[in-house]
């Protein structure tokens, strides 16, 4: 009998153990488990932008894969580029109104199709994209891939500014912001960008890289291209034409002017040398200065300007 009770009352402990035991159990394993899934679904998220990102620069995804990536998007509108309907009023000018609206004088004139920055009109009605950019119109077959390696930018970048939620749901004639791109021309479209110049036939001025182009930049706007090079290396005439300033300007430092006739102007600036002088004839493609790091320059670089009828250009769609 004694070991039957000894028995009966270990098996009684055991079950009350057991009980405690697992009630201990499930509710540690529930914690876990919540965790764990909430882990899951941040891995899966962060693996999902990454990969999104990688593939996305891969040039041999075919276009179909493409189509069939999740698109990434802030759903907060604040910072996307805006297309606005302006209607043009006394005092307005490309360039005060480029500057309102943090974009640049070639994407307004780009978006409108405007032959002559100088011929706005009072009450003329203009589109105005809110960033350097262009206005692209979805054509048949056309998906965020094609249109994005025609502008060398991203699919990320295009569904971003467009709030596009759906890759595959792009209509034709949908009108989409491209920021941060320039204009693709034709051929046609190149070839009247040129004639506009009056016949000028402009060439680099020196040879370097581009580290700053025309547009707004911190600070403010920038009217030229910066051309950085070794300091020394030769500045040429960009086209041929009269000297009609040689001197110092506050913040251009040593500058040299050339006047091409018909309103069309060449400003070089920051040269360390100068060695042409005013009023001398200077032949395309003639040595005029050497570059310097002279005037407000954080380094030896070319500050090139193209001036036509009083107002700079992008030199970029003069330029070969």
């Amino acid at each position: 009998f004694p070991h039957i009770m000894c028995i009966i009352i270990t098996v009684i402990i055991c079950i009350f153990i057991t009980n405690q035991s697992g009630e201990i159990f499930s509710q540690g394993t529930e914690d876990i488990i919540v965790d764990y899934e909430q882990g899951q679904i941040d891995d899966y998220l962060e693996y999902r932008d990454t990969f999104f990102l990688q593939v996305e620069s891969d040039e041999s995804l075919s276009p179909e894969m493409a189509n069939q990536l999740p698109v990434r998007g802030n759903a907060d509108r604040s910072g996307r580029p805006e297309i606005v309907t302006y209607t043009v009023k006394k005092g307005d000018t490309l360039w005060s109104l480029a500057k309102s609206y943090g974009t640049d004088v070639n994407t307004i004139v780009n978006t409108n199709n405007i032959r002559n920055p100088n011929s706005l009109k009072i009450g003329q009605k203009i589109l105005i994209l809110t960033t350097n950019g262009v206005i692209h119109s979805v054509s048949r077959g056309e998906s965020l891939w094609t249109i994005s390696r025609r502008y060398n930018t991203t699919v990320d970048q295009i569904a971003w500014a467009n709030e596009i939620k759906n890759p595959n749901a792009l209509k034709v004639g949908q009108e989409l912001i491209i920021p941060d791109v320039k204009p693709v021309l034709s051929q046609t479209a190149a070839s009247s960008n040129k004639a506009s110049v009056k016949g000028m036939n402009f060439m680099w001025p020196t040879q370097g890289k581009i580290s700053s182009y025309f547009g707004n930049r911190k600070g403010g706007f920038h009217y030229g291209l910066d051309i950085a090079c070794p300091y020394g290396r030769t500045i040429q005439a960009s086209e041929s034409g009269k000297v009609e300033f040689v001197g110092w300007l506050k913040g251009y430092g040593r500058t040299v002017l050339i006047n091409h006739g018909g309103g069309i102007k060449t400003r070089y600036a920051h040269a360390s040398k100068i060695t042409v002088n005013k009023g001398e004839n200077v032949t395309r493609g003639q040595k005029i200065a050497e570059i310097g790091n002279s005037g407000k320059s954080t380094g030896p670089h070319l500050h090139f300007e193209i001036i036509i009828d009083g107002k700079p250009r992008d030199p970029l769609n003069y330029l070969p």
